[in-house]
């Protein structure tokens, strides 16, 4: 890998050549602690919450970076009520994954899946993204 521990391929330099862009080191930024972002985003879900946008959360239920575990004590922070409690959800007749329906929020958990959901289960994420495009929770049932 060119020298990089990175495994961001962006940050090979033939890929930034390949790519025409100027060539950049960017070893140095991890020299310094950033503090321009929020550590949560919390806040922006209640504030989407509050003015009536429902909001769905998917994870993949192998997720190694970001646990369905960690999700799910995240999401009782916000002390949302449960409209919906926990149930499978079916895609193409097998259990795809787990939900949970908040007021305001969707949670939703694909089995099989780890970080990048649609890499690992693109069925699975098609039909929990084709719910949430037709505004409804995940499918509670075989079809």
């Amino acid at each position: 890998m060119s020298g990089h521990s990175s495994p961001l391929s962006i940050l090979r330099p033939e890929v930034q050549q390949a790519l025409h862009a100027k060539p950049t080191d960017w070893t140095h930024c991890s020299l310094f602690q950033w503090n321009d972002r929020p550590v949560t985003v919390l806040p922006l879900i209640k504030k989407l919450i509050d003015n009536n946008i429902n909001v769905w959360i998917y994870s993949g239920d192998v997720d190694s970076k970001v646990s369905v575990t960690a999700t799910r004590y995240a999401i009782n922070v916000l002390k949302l009520p449960i409209v919906t409690p926990w149930y499978p959800w079916y895609s193409e007749n097998e259990i795809g994954g787990y939900a949970v329906e908040y007021k305001g929020l969707v949670f939703a958990t694909v089995r099989g899946a780890g970080h990048l959901v649609p890499s690992w289960q693109p069925e699975r994420a098609f039909n929990l993204i084709f719910a949430l495009l037709s505004g409804y929770p995940p499918f509670g049932s075989p079809k």
